[in-house]
């Protein structure tokens, strides 16, 4: 309520200082006009008063911009057609003349000039009608001007949130994607388990419903660095539950880089390949780190695997991964598959490094 009453007070202030301007500029057209017609005197040695002349152009100036709103309006209601023009410069003039003529006729008396009162007769509306004709030329082509650039801004303005809603519905759709891609690949490990190992995938089962209610619950494309890491968290404890002390994941944490934003569930799909190409049997090694420097973060995830990795690498994981960061960034941020000569692969993530703020 208090916004609405605040937001209705400005509109009004800036209407009043709207129709204050207005008449300034046009009370100073009619001081330059006059003072022209005057100094042209001067300069012809035909020095005639002031005055009269200033009455002139004010009453000339103040009438032509009264009717400007009716001319306005006129101008977006009807169909701009020659006939069109013609009936409302036609209506426009004799309006303007005879309110200009009537003015004059009151002034002058006022000021006791009444040798320079206009007559109210036909010489004296034609006499008016090349500057009322220049004036709504000009008029008329800056309105039709500006009604094309209002019209650009929309067409603009459309185009940007037609392109962002079919962003944010394919960034959706990625998301969205990652859940049963999750889910296929874990529970294709519990059926491994379950008979061999019923304790286990019990176990690996509940951690599943643990991270699926974290997942599900996210309803933001990006969440906090510090939150990633704790997804990351929930899905190693499950892979520890199938591979038990074979796995070894070291995430290496810096604390400094907590509130950084990154798309959500950034690291899952590479943390799982890397796991599953991360060595063979039962031993598994996985290195994940994350620095910053000028402006970017930069996130890899490591894994000891033979020379098949980064082959393997190419499937629904990398290619999200790469998809959704060019939608949230641009060229801004990539994912890079490489291998290392140690033996395995690095995938590199990189993106810019943006404080995450909770709505």
């Amino acid at each position: 309520m208090d916004s609405a009453y605040s937001a209705d007070r400005r509109r009004s202030f800036w209407r009043r200082r709207g129709a204050l301007l207005w008449l300034v500029l046009l009370v100073a057209i009619a001081f330059l006009r006059a003072t022209n017609r005057y100094l042209v005197g001067v300069a012809n040695d035909h020095v005639t008063p002031y005055l009269p002349k200033l009455l002139e152009e004010l009453t000339g100036s103040l009438s032509f911009g009264a009717f400007l709103p009716l001319l306005f309006s006129a101008l977006r209601r009807v169909r701009w057609t020659w006939y069109a023009h013609v009936g409302i410069f036609a209506g426009l003039s004799i309006a303007q003349a005879s309110l200009m003529i009537g003015l004059r006729q009151i002034v002058f008396r006022v000021a006791n000039l009444p040798d320079y009162a206009y007559a109210p007769d036909v010489w004296h509306y034609l006499m008016e009608v090349p500057t009322q004709l220049f004036f709504y030329v000009v008029i008329v082509a800056g309105f039709w001007l500006f009604a094309r650039y209002r019209e650009g801004k929309a067409r603009e303005l459309r185009a940007v949130q037609l392109e962002a809603a079919l962003s944010e519905a394919r960034l959706e759709a990625l998301r969205l994607q990652l859940n049963p891609h999750f889910l296929f690949n874990t529970l294709n490990a519990v059926s491994e388990l379950m008979y061999e190992r019923p304790r286990i995938a019990d176990e690996m089962l509940s951690r599943i419903g643990e991270l699926l209610r974290a997942t599900l619950s996210a309803k933001a494309q990006e969440h906090s660095l510090s939150e990633e890491w704790r997804l990351v968290s929930l899905y190693t404890d499950i892979q520890r539950a199938r591979f038990g002390e074979g796995l070894d994941v070291v995430l290496d944490d810096d604390p400094s880089l907590h509130e950084l934003r990154v798309p959500f569930l950034l690291l899952q799909p590479l943390v799982e390949n890397a796991i599953e190409h991360g060595g063979s049997g039962d031993d598994r090694s996985v290195r994940i780190d994350a620095t910053r420097q000028a402006g970017r973060l930069t996130v890899r995830v490591r894994d000891a695997g033979g020379v098949d990795t980064v082959r393997a690498g190419h499937g629904i994981g990398l290619g999200n991964v790469g998809a959704r960061l060019r939608h949230l960034y641009g060229d801004d941020a990539g994912v890079r598959l490489e291998p290392v000569a140690e033996g395995g692969s690095v995938v590199t993530v990189w993106l810019p490094a943006r404080r995450w703020e909770a709505a």
